[in-house]
């Protein structure tokens, strides 16, 4: 019964979270096609290098979430009110601390990183320089919200977390209207207007935080056991956002570098549409991530497998079904979604279509699995490694060889599928998965479907014209063959009972 409920819940703020997605990705669709039209292709691109940079350093951020909500969510998961005060308290303390210390980064070795090592043109300099410092502001009011948002999510109040973000796409909206009608550097203007954006959507977080939850309205206060404990488990997970950081901001540093601003602001432009393509399953995997930490915390081994299972094939499955329209209809959504398309736009955004596949659905239940466990050491370290080697193995290749910039994708292709392998060798024994169910119920379905929807996908795309007739039959064809496929060889006897139960009690 206690599961029952469990999955009921899991649905309903699936839904939430994918109400929130469909607005945002709407707004998020429109905002970029204007902004890139109004900041123009090197604006936009500046724009992507300069931020990235004082982004690169406050990603460590995301080690303080994963920490964040995982302390929060065991001891709600246990109940016990006072552990929830001083979990709550000592994590806030702890990200206000970061911020001052990423801040002091920024200004230091940030700085002189943005003065002498970047490619931007001499004219534009003095509009990155706002544009970075407004962007270390921002970042440090981030990682202060990270504990407010942990709260929220913690608690799977969805429907607060689903309106706050549409709010704040809202806003994003406001600050693209704002770029038409004030005269004055548009670049300097947005980065600005964001800034403004980052700090209401802090104080939304935390005035319904402190109002929702008993156990956010005290003071930062450290506590010596919590934060030990606290800093020890973000110390590992830290290594697995730097190595995030340092590669997916060292390939827009690399891409820099060697082809200058033009092909960041073609990386730009793929990587906002990976983005919203990962949030398809990453909104399933928000849901599911706090049943996976509270049943950890119960030693609920049987519910973790469950969960697991579902969420590795549903997210492979939801990222195909959107994934495959978008990979055979690249070029035409390009031309009709922006005015001026980036060389090299399409291809990156077909790569970046794979690696989806592989780093949002196969790997993240599964680092939800570590994660909850807190034994995490091995893995982070493992997967660092295997991940870091993408930079400089692009770096080699770049300086010794002529190659396209489309080459350093192709690396990262190959490296995130052996890091996969790594992952489940340290994480099926240390979270008490399943070996055998885990091959044969999750994985092996995954690869039949992928034997039907490939060789079918590739058909369907010999009769690819540019229209919007075209367009609408292969998304629907898509559909199909996926669909079919999921249907016959990616679920089990039992989910498809549950299926066509849930179709005839609708009918």
């Amino acid at each position: 019964m206690q599961n029952q409920s469990d999955n009921k819940r899991l649905a309903k703020n699936t839904l939430l979270l994918y109400f929130r997605m469909f607005i945002m990705m709407g707004i998020s669709l429109f905002t970029s096609r204007v902004i890139l039209q109004t900041l123009g292709v090197s604006d936009y691109g500046i724009y992507n290098v300069v931020a990235g940079a004082i982004m690169m350093i406050g990603f460590v951020m995301a080690s303080f979430a994963t920490a964040s909500s995982r302390f929060i969510t065991i001891a709600i998961g246990k109940g016990e009110t006072e552990e929830m005060k001083k979990t709550f308290g000592g994590i806030l303390a702890i990200q206000c601390l970061l911020a001052l210390f990423i801040v002091f980064l920024a200004e230091t070795i940030g700085l002189w990183f943005l003065n002498t090592q970047l490619v931007i043109p001499e004219d534009r300099m003095n509009a990155a320089t706002f544009v970075y410092q407004f962007s270390v502001v921002s970042c440090a009011i981030n990682i202060i919200i990270i504990p407010y948002n942990a709260a929220i999510v913690a608690h799977e109040k969805m429907s607060a977390f689903a309106y706050i973000a549409i709010f704040d796409s809202v806003l994003k909206l406001v600050v693209v209207y704002t770029l038409y009608i004030v005269p004055l550097d548009k670049l300097i203007v947005y980065a600005f207007l964001l800034l403004i954006v980052g700090f209401i959507d802090f104080l939304i977080h935390y005035c319904y935080s402190i109002y929702s939850f008993m156990e956010t309205r005290g003071k930062p206060l450290l506590d010596k056991k919590l934060s030990r404990d606290v800093l020890k488990y973000t110390s590992w997970t830290l290594t697995g956002a730097v190595t995030s950081m340092t590669c997916n901001q060292g390939i827009n540093f690399l891409l820099n570098i060697f082809f200058g601003p033009v092909v960041n602001a073609a990386r730009g432009v793929a990587f906002s549409v990976q983005m919203i393509i990962q949030n398809f399953a990453t909104n399933f995997q928000t849901a599911l991530n706090p049943q996976i930490v509270k049943s950890f915390a119960n030693s609920n081994y049987e519910r973790i497998n469950e969960l697991v299972r579902i969420g590795t094939k549903f997210s492979f499955y939801l990222l195909l079904l959107i994934s495959m329209p978008v990979f055979l209809k690249i070029d035409f959504l390009l031309s009709i979604w922006l005015v001026e398309v980036p060389k090299y736009t399409n291809t990156f955004i077909s790569l970046l279509l794979v690696i989806n596949l592989i780093h949002s659905a196969l790997a993240n239940p599964l680092i939800f699995a570590i994660n909850a466990t807190g034994d995490i050491k091995a893995f982070q370290i493992a997967e660092g490694i295997c991940l870091i080697s993408i930079i400089p193995i692009s770096y080699f290749l770049f300086k010794f060889y002529d190659l396209s910039p489309i080459a350093i994708f192709y690396v990262y292709i190959i490296v995130e599928s052996i890091t996969q392998i790594v992952r489940m060798i340290i994480v099926i024994p240390k979270a008490k998965l399943d070996v055998t169910s885990y091959f044969k119920d999750t994985l092996l379905p995954i690869c039949l479907v992928l034997l039907i929807v490939v060789p079918s996908s590739i058909l369907v795309n010999l009769i690819n014209t540019d229209t919007w007739l075209n367009l609408f039959l292969v998304s629907l064809i898509e559909i199909i063959i996926v669909g079919g496929a999921v249907f016959l060889v990616g679920l089990s006897p039992e989910e498809r009972f549950i299926l066509l139960s849930k179709l005839k009690v609708k009918r």
